[in-house]
């Protein structure tokens, strides 16, 4: 997966790549098979993804526990209370 990572930035980096030639010639040189380079070619990240063995799948979620929502809920409360007895306190 590096040696593509590598590639890409390499284009990335490059402003001089701009046509399919010269990008075709970069490629000519590149120690990536040949279903890579043809992915790259044709903009293709999802075969270029599929192309690519250890490539990372990543997800992520959020979980809070009941008591953190409670906790919250409390301190709500809390901070309700307080702001009567003093909305009280300085009207009296």
């Amino acid at each position: 997966m590096s040696k593509v990572i590598n590639i890409l930035a390499a284009m990335a980096s490059n402003p001089s790549l701009v046509s399919n030639k010269e990008i075709t010639a970069l490629l000519a040189n590149a120690d990536i098979s040949s279903e890579q380079k043809q992915a790259i070619l044709a903009q293709d990240s999802e075969r270029l993804a599929g192309t690519i063995a250890d490539f990372a799948i990543s997800m992520c979620g959020i979980v809070s526990s009941a008591e953190d929502d409670e906790q919250d809920s409390q301190d709500e409360n809390k901070d309700k209370t307080t702001e009567k007895a003093l909305a009280y306190a300085i009207n009296s």
